[in-house]
Formats: structure tokens, sequence, C-alpha cells
């Protein structure tokens, strides 16, 4: 008999204050109507940017006239996966070739566990993020991986801005650069990701990003999930 399939949800959850990338819109939740009893309607409206919480990047979100994410083909949208551990990575650290040599594989998702979605809620998250080089961001595009998966709130780091304390991690210039050289090979990124530790010990994880359909948009909310 075939073992049954354990669902991992890679998705972090959306709520009035959460953290958002530094000068990016808030995420908002309203109730309009809340019904209080059954058969009585409950409507409730979001305003939020794109890139909150578990998030895919389209090209056109560093590529001018790049495929904006409702383009994204759907074949593409669920991949098998490598799960890389890189938890010996702390805060503000870069992720480099020498970390992924080996460990990542053509036309799969390159997976980057490094715990940091644990310091969700705490000022670390906001600009602290484990991020990849630019070594890194060639050597993912040269492998093939048909994307990349990571907890920080961008696959790059943290860049600093204007009226924000935190020093800037790596140039504005490196930002572009490791989103244009993944998204140009073709690479799906996946930003904000959660509970990747519960996929150490699956063998062979089927990812499922699933992006919002929203027509033109550089970018859209996911839910992604993990079977194993």
């Amino acid at each position: 008999m075939r073992a049954p399939v354990r669902v991992v949800d890679l998705t972090c959850d959306l709520f009035d204050g959460m953290p958002t990338y530094p000068g990016d819109p808030p995420f908002r939740h309203q109730f309009v109507i809340k019904g209080s009893r059954d058969g009585e309607v409950t409507l409730s409206r979001v305003e939020s940017g794109l890139h909150s919480g578990t998030h895919v990047d389209a090209p056109l979100h560093f590529i001018p006239g790049g495929d904006s994410v409702d383009r994204v083909s759907p074949a593409r949208l669920v991949v098998p996966a490598d799960l890389v551990d890189l938890t010996s990575k702390g805060p503000r650290q870069p992720i480099t070739r020498d970390d992924l040599v080996g460990r990542v594989r053509p036309g799969r998702a390159a997976v980057l566990y490094t715990g940091f979605s644990a310091l969700r809620g705490s000022e670390e998250y906001l600009h602290a993020w484990p991020y990849l080089d630019r070594g890194a961001a060639d050597y993912l595009a040269d492998v093939g991986v048909a994307a990349v998966v990571t907890e920080g709130m961008s696959v790059a780091g943290w860049p600093g801005a204007k009226g924000f304390p935190w020093s800037p991690l790596v140039s504005e210039e490196d930002v572009a650069y490791v989103h244009v050289r993944l998204l140009r090979a073709g690479v799906i990124i996946v930003e904000g990701a959660c509970n990747l530790g519960e996929l150490v010990g699956c063998e062979e994880p089927l990812l499922v990003i699933a992006p919002l359909k929203v027509r033109g948009a550089e970018a859209a909310m996911a839910r992604v999930l993990a079977l194993c």
C-alpha cells in the first residue's frame, strides 16, 4: 500500500501588523460585514503590497517588459525540490557558491533552509536575513534550477533604505544583479517562506507554488505547499 502523502505548508500567514519589507505598503485586513448567526454573511477586504508574506517575484519585478506573474506557466509551478540545509548561516551572512555546489540539481527548486523565519516578528527579520551573493546567483542560474525558495523577505541582501536605521549589507547593484541573473535564467523566485525545517527527512519533496493570478503584476502573494 502506498504511504499517505504528507502536505507541508511553507506559507507564512498574513495578518494586520505583520512584517513587510521596509518601505512597502502595510498589510491590512478589515471586516466589512460580520455575521452573528448562521446564514448571515461575513465579508472582509484586504489592502496590501504584492510582496507581503510568502510571495513570488516575476521577471517584471526587475526586468522592464518581462513577464508578469499571471504569465508564468502553471507547468513551471509544480516542481521537485532539493532542500539545502544552511542552518549554519547566521543573520546577515551571505550564501555563496561554495554553500551550494553539488547540492542542487537542474529542473528542481533549491529550497534554502536557514531557519531565519523563526525570527519573524523581531527587528532582525526586517533586514538581517541570510542572502544570495552574486556568485551564488550565478551558480543557481548556470545549474538551471527551476526555482529558489528563501525565508528572507528578499533573495538578495538588505541594501539599506532611507528612513530606516539598519546599515546596508549589500549595494543596490548587488540586489539588482541577483534578481536579474535568476529571473533571466527562468528561475522562479519565492521569498518569505516559512516552516522549511519540516522538510528535513523528506526524501523527494514536490513543491506546489501558487501565486495569485494578478494580471500584469510584477509579483503576487502565494500559497506554497510541499508534498512529501
